[in-house]
């Protein structure tokens, strides 16, 4: 297998925009809906624990209310007295029903004597009263027991009555007669209060009898709570529907069980889940064959770019570009056939006039925009678009700007604030190249951007620093500066590169004085040679360079001259 097999260009696109596209939209349709699973569990389960504690806490206070009037009553009540005398009788039934009317649920007060036989009730259930004189029957056989709690769930009576909660407690009076005496509550009380809850509350025993009616739903075929939802809380499923379970332990093995059926949220909860797999596999068609389609247009427009280039490098002028993208690269498009329409344009001039007709000799060389520069570029916009496709956008912008700017003919000249400006844009551009290894200053001052100067005579200059300067150790970085010096103007040019050999420095400024160029500097030439047919020979650039340190370019042109076209008539009639 070859590892270092190459992915092209058009299927990196591709994966990106799959990988960027689809993961983000994934991603948050997911997170959406586990949000959505855990706010709404999080609100049942609060819900739940909340209707569980209140409850617990309301039945806790009924039977503590009903037991402390147990005891009450207990100490104070004379059996023989009671039992003999109507007043006194009349007087404890009385408090008795006085109680029991101030309860929130009502309950029936049942007292025994030590034989266990009725001596007043407020109920008449005979079924209880046997049920109640059986379990007394314990009292008596351990004699330091003086209290009994016990829930009656009448199960295997067939419920022929209503389950209990029984609170009873050993009496005895001055005379040692001695009873039973306490409340029964009905778990029918309690379903006036149950039934105002949104879930079901089930009360069991210690062995798992259901105490309250609405729990029937809960029970196995013995009567008792179904094993699977009598450990720990969470959720549970029981016969097809599912419900969350939270508990509270009470005194007498009492529990207080809260069921919150949360059925219709789970199926909610799958169905979503279901609609995001199909919304996932959906997008991942809809992208994948639109990223396929976006990947083979954006990548076919840079090729036919690329190969036009290539052509042009070769020397084939007669390339021509039909982009139709209504984007930037149609905007490059159009701008490179221009320039090429008039390369050719100027090319075909230059042949048919003499070698010394200067308008047609400047014009030619302000129009050699180096393809290279277009090429090397338009190869950092193709693999930027792939990591940094906003900043490929400036650039591709930055680089039209360029092109429209070096193929209109229109002036000759330009102020030095629009050169400037073309030059910054020239220079944004490889710092996207070459980033923190580049950098750059201009210091001109405002008013002396004012001056005209022949067109594109800085971006050469700039060029050959990059070009020929560029240190992978250090970087590279240029200053411009300039400035006025009563009839001329003075820009420089420096940069702290790797300097010129001092044989080659001096094989330069002999170039620059010959007629033709014996040398690789075509941009250094050119804008000299161009100096001097607009200006005349006391006019022109000048090297400076030390090697290791760096080079400095001195431009220097007239400012006294105000109409270039004039000057131009002046140079063709020497």
């Amino acid at each position: 297998m070859n590892k270092n097999k190459q992915t092209s260009f058009k299927e990196e696109i591709r994966r990106s925009l799959v990988v960027h596209a689809l993961a983000p939209c994934i991603l948050s349709i997911v997170v959406l809906v586990l949000a959505f699973t855990v706010i709404g569990m999080g609100i049942i389960t609060a819900k739940n624990k909340k209707s569980c504690r209140e409850f617990s806490d309301f039945f806790s206070q009924v039977s503590e209310a009903y037991l402390k009037e147990a005891d009450s009553i207990g100490e104070s009540i004379d059996l023989g007295e009671f039992q003999n005398s109507v007043s006194y009788r009349v007087d404890i039934v009385s408090e008795i029903y006085e109680f029991l009317n101030t309860q929130n649920l009502r309950g029936d007060y049942y007292l025994f004597d030590q034989n266990r036989d009725v001596v007043f009730s407020t109920g008449q259930d005979p079924i209880i009263i046997q049920y109640i004189q059986n379990r007394l029957s314990m009292i008596c056989r351990d004699e330091d027991k003086t209290e009994l709690r016990f829930m009656y769930d009448s199960y295997n009576l067939n419920r022929t009555s209503s389950p209990l909660y029984i609170a009873f407690r050993k009496i005895s009076d001055e005379n040692g007669q001695w009873g039973y005496g306490g409340f029964v509550i009905s778990a029918g009380s309690f379903n006036d209060y149950l039934g105002n809850q949104e879930l079901s509350i089930v009360i069991t025993n210690g062995f798992y009898r259901i105490f309250s009616e609405n729990g029937l739903a809960f029970e196995n075929d013995r009567g008792k709570l179904d094993e699977k939802l009598r450990d720990g809380s969470g959720i549970k499923w029981h016969k097809g529907r599912c419900y969350y379970i939270s508990s509270t332990q009470l005194k007498e093995k009492t529990e207080i069980i809260a069921f919150s059926d949360c059925t219709a949220f789970m199926q909610l909860i799958i169905i979503s889940f279901a609609i995001v797999i199909v919304l996932s596999v959906t997008m991942v068609i809809t992208i994948q064959i639109s990223a396929k389609t976006i990947s083979r247009d954006k990548t076919e427009m840079i090729g036919q770019l690329a190969q036009a280039l290539g052509q042009v490098e070769k020397g084939d002028l007669d390339v021509t570009l039909d982009i139709q993208g209504n984007d930037e690269f149609e905007v490059i498009s159009k701008s490179f056939n221009m320039m090429l329409g008039s390369l050719r344009h100027l090319i075909s001039r230059h042949q048919q006039l003499a070698q010394e007709n200067m308008t047609a000799t400047v014009q030619a060389m302000e129009s050699q925009f180096n393809p290279h520069f277009l090429f090397n570029t338009l190869e950092s916009i193709r693999y930027m678009i792939k990591f940094e496709p906003k900043a490929a956008e400036k650039m591709i912008v930055s680089l039209a700007r360029l092109l429209r700017y070096s193929i209109q003919n229109e002036r000759d000249t330009v102020e030095l604030r629009e050169e400037l400006e073309f030059v910054d844009r020239y220079l944004q551009i490889m710092l996207y190249r070459y980033g923190d290894r580049l950098k750059y200053k201009i210091c001109i001052e405002q008013q002396d951007q004012m001056v005209t100067v022949p067109k594109m005579i800085l971006q050469p200059l700039v060029e050959n620093s990059i070009k020929y300067g560029f240190r992978e150790d250090n970087g590279l970085e240029i200053i411009i500066e300039g400035e006025l010096l009563q009839d001329r103007l003075e820009i420089r040019i420096k940069d702290n590169g790797c300097g010129i050999e001092e044989g080659l420095l001096n094989s330069l400024r002999e170039n620059l004085k010959s007629r033709l160029n014996r040398s690789e500097h075509i941009g250094l030439y050119n804008v000299h040679r161009r100096i001097l047919l607009v200006y005349g020979v006391d006019w022109g650039i000048r090297l400076e360079s030390r090697q290791g340190e760096g080079t400095t370019v001195f431009l220097t042109i007239p400012v006294n001259n105000n109409d270039p076209d004039e000057e131009f008539m002046i140079i063709r009639g020497e």
